[in-house]
This record gives C-alpha cells, structure tokens and sequence, in this order.
C-alpha cells in the first residue's frame, strides 16, 4: 500500500485540471491539460525523455557486452586465484564508494576529453558505475555452468570464440537477461551524474527535467505527475514483468556459484 497508493495518486493528479489540483476539497475533472503543458514542442521535456531512452540502451548494451566478456574471461580462462580475487574485489569496493566523491575528478577528465553536456558521457559515466555489479553478477552465471560442456566442445575442435557463443553464452542468458534489466532500471532512474555533467535543457536526461519544476515561486504540481506517469509507470512495469526472471537470473548463478 505504500507504494500503490501514492503510485494512484500521481496517476489522478496527472489527469487533474490544474485549478482543481490546488482548489480547497477535492473533486475529480479529468483533463489531459497537463501532458500537453509539458510535452507540447516548445518545451524540452520530449527530446530529455529520448535522451533517457538512448542513455538507457546504449550504456546498458556497452554495460553488458563489456560485462559478458570479461567474466566469461575470468570464469573460464584459467586466470590465477589471485587475479580473479583482484578484480572482483576491485569491482566490489567500486560498488560502496559514494558517486559524489568521484564527481570532480570525473567533470576534469571529462571535460579534458570533450564530452561534457554530452550524451556520450552521460552513457560513458552510467556504464562505468553499473559494470561492476554487471561483472560479478555475470561471472556467477558462467561459474555455474557444467565445465563439461566446455571440455566436451574443445575437445571436438570448436576455437574459444566459438565455445563462448554457441554454447555457454546462450546458456549464461538468463542471468545476463537480468543483470540487463536491473542496470536498464539503474540507468534510467540516474540522476546526479545527469544534474552535473549536462547544462540542462534539450541535452539532459528526463530526471533532471522534473526537477526543473520545483522552483521557488512555483511547484508545478501536475507537469511533475504527468511526466512521472510517463516516465515511472513503464519502468514499474517492466520491473513487475520482470520481476521473476530477475531474481531467479541473480539468485540462481549466485547461489550455484
């Protein structure tokens, strides 16, 4: 109840006439007033929810192909002990370092490289921060495959490659499946690295566009609900959908490995 009900009370603020939002007692006039005001083509709200879309795929398709390689590199390749360990706990200790702390010296180098206010950056800095939990959680799935399928697969002649991507890639899916849709959620909910890397405007991602809305002679009540219908209602969606292949993705490579 605690979710569902202020999830409904966005939904009917979201369909409320603007007079009747702030009017004393409570009645219900439906309009859609409020989704025109916000995504009408003067306002820049349309162009920050595609920026969201494109940040969202892009960084978590580079998130997991990067992911996928490199933990089917350290489950399968025979690294030593010492440097899987290396590098999952360096994946691991990136994970508790709050982003804040990180945020200057990641505006100097991006600065340095010319993708400040960019979209490229924004995929670049959401990528690095979602490919740690990506690279553990994917390296469990490979771990908890027979290595008798690989033994088998080499020994009939099949290349490296070759056994990576007909046979333990395509069985390691339902784990990568759910590593993808948990950093797509991460992704598209981001808001900090989009607030201080980006000048606003038609360059921001959409989270930082409902926080334009609070200012401080005004709190445009309705515009944050109709964006917030557009925006969250997919998401909860998908994460309800989703919701079992997630847990069983995440839980059975982890327990298994």
């Amino acid at each position: 109840m605690t979710i569902v009900v202020p999830l409904l009370w966005m939904v009917l603020i979201a369909f409320q006439q603007p007079r009747a939002i702030i009017a004393p007692g409570w009645r219900f006039e439906f309009s859609l007033h409020n989704f025109a005001e916000v995504f009408n083509p003067n306002t820049v709200f349309g162009s920050q929810v595609l920026n969201s879309l494109i940040i969202v795929v892009a960084a978590t398709g580079l998130t997991l192909v990067i992911a996928t390689f490199a933990s089917y590199s350290l489950s399968q390749l025979q690294w030593s002990r010492r440097v899987v360990l290396g590098v999952l706990s360096g994946a691991a200790l990136l994970q508790v370092i709050p982003p804040m702390t990180l945020v200057p010296g990641l505006y100097a180098t991006l600065t340095n490289i010319g993708l400040v206010n960019t979209l490229g950056g924004l995929i670049l800095v959401n990528t690095v921060f979602n490919l740690p939990f990506a690279l553990i959680m994917t390296k469990f799935s490979f771990d908890a495959l027979p290595v008798e399928l690989k033994e088998s697969a080499s020994v009939d002649g099949t290349s490296e490659f070759g056994v990576f991507r007909r046979i333990m890639l395509p069985l390691a899916m339902p784990g990568i499946s759910a590593v993808g849709i948990f950093t797509a959620i991460q992704v598209w909910n981001e808001f900090l690295f989009g607030l201080v890397f980006t000048s606003g405007g038609r360059t921001a991602p959409i989270t930082v566009g409902i926080a334009a809305l609070i200012q401080p002679q005004e709190i445009r009540f309705g515009g944050m609900a109709a964006i917030g219908v557009v925006t969250a209602i997919p998401i909860i969606i998908l994460a309800i959908a989703a919701n079992r292949q997630i847990v069983s993705g995440l839980v059975g490579g982890a327990v298994k490995g």
